[in-house]
């Protein structure tokens, strides 16, 4: 299924917008239709948003005190929540790259509580889930979370999932697919 998001060369983008994109192809090599692909295509109609989405999204691949693993397993969490295929796909396989258990995965994806994984994927989880179902976070699991990864962790694994919200949405509103031959895990209606 097609993008609701209409397609601009480089030509039609206006000066601002044609600035953001080279910004955004010294960190990402677009496709051969001169798209991104992702949440990019969308930001860019947006200049000023494009370049602060993409400083937060440099935050966390880059200088997150909880580390990629837990990043990514965050990432997860919050796009199965919002039923993100590109995101689920993209990070699915950045989770496994990272370490995190295939228990794990399947667990947030069957949206079940996990067996056997270590605490810390445990920990993340019940964290996101609690943040995202509820908008709250138990007493106890502050505590835990501030015990295992300490303020800063906490704050980074809030940042995490806040900012993966926003990039589920904008996936999810401009119908953005999975690129050709990635499954679309969470089917939708037009």
């Amino acid at each position: 299924m097609p993008s609701r998001l209409q397609s601009k060369t480089f030509e039609e983008l206006a000066p601002d917008q044609q600035a953001e994109y080279q910004r955004i192809q010294r960190a990402r090599k677009p496709r051969a239709d001169g798209q991104f692909g992702g949440p990019f295509d969308p930001w860019i109609r947006s200049p000023e948003v494009a370049k602060l989405a993409m400083r937060t999204g440099n935050y966390i691949w880059e200088r997150t005190s909880v580390g990629r693993r837990i990043a990514e397993l965050a990432i997860l969490v919050t796009g199965r929540h919002w039923r993100s295929n590109v995101e689920w796909v993209a990070h699915e396989r950045m989770a496994r790259e990272q370490g995190v258990s295939e228990e794990a995965i399947l667990a947030v994806f069957e949206q079940r509580p996990p067996r056997g994984v270590p605490d810390d994927e445990l920990l993340t989880i019940e964290v996101c889930r609690a943040l995202h179902e509820t908008q709250d976070l138990p007493r106890v699991l502050y505590d835990r979370a501030v015990a295992m990864w300490g303020e800063r962790g906490l704050v980074d694994i809030i940042q995490t999932i806040g900012y993966y919200t926003f990039v589920s949405m904008t996936l999810n509103a401009f119908d953005i697919p999975t690129a050709a031959g990635d499954p679309t895990p969470f089917p939708r209606n037009a």
